[in-house]
């Protein structure tokens, strides 16, 4: 699961899209895709700064302390638990892939978290992904 893809589809020119071929030809990249993948890791790059920003929402009185991750995160029952136990709610913020272990209740969740924002997938029950939908 840590090296999932999503297929996409774009547009190119024809003249973009000859010259892509032409820097496949010469070995500088192996494929087409190659070069899109460099292509969008490197602007990934240029605006790393703006995506870090993105990981923080503007926090209320309530909520100013978020756990925040890039990449693909996962949350267990324990750890959920640990929360509740210290009478404490989490503000979750994920841009990439957030796993929400199956053995979590949605009593568990609600109890334990006060705000979640996922741009990328979640992976959860039913029951769980339903809640978060519902908040988002």
């Amino acid at each position: 699961m840590a090296n999932e893809t999503e297929k996409l589809t774009i547009n190119l020119g024809i003249v973009e899209l000859a010259q892509v071929d032409v820097l496949v030809e010469q070995g500088i990249y192996s494929n087409r895709s190659d070069f899109i993948r460099t292509a969008i890791r490197k602007q990934l790059e240029n605006h790393g700064d703006r995506i870090e920003r993105a990981l923080t929402p503007i926090p209320t009185a309530t909520q100013k302390d978020w756990l925040r991750a890039i990449g693909i995160f996962t949350i267990s029952k324990e750890e959920l638990e640990e929360f509740v136990k210290n009478n404490e709610k989490i503000n979750i913020s994920v841009i990439g892939m957030l796993i929400l272990e199956r053995d979590i209740s949605v009593e568990l969740f609600k109890r334990a978290v006060n705000k979640i924002v996922i741009r990328g997938k979640l992976v959860a029950s039913d029951e769980l992904k339903e809640i978060v939908k519902k908040e988002s």
